[in-house]
């Protein structure tokens, strides 16, 4: 019978859909994205949603 410690490992890994790297934990794979990457994604949508002017409604405009 085989030695238990034979046994090679099964790991599913994806690519991150920013930089294309290898992702290895769980919820990296269920978001698509790794950490650092994640991080990143957010900081730059914070700063490209900072430079968009505010839209006025036309209650918001003083008659």
């Amino acid at each position: 019978m085989a030695d238990l410690d034979d046994r090679s490992e099964v790991r599913l890994v994806a690519h991150c859909r920013r930089c294309r790297g290898w992702l290895l934990s769980a919820k990296s794979i269920a978001e698509g994205i790794g950490p650092t990457c994640a991080m990143r994604e957010r900081s730059e949508q914070r700063a490209a949603a900072a430079q968009q002017p505010t839209m006025l409604t036309l209650f918001d405009v003083a008659a």
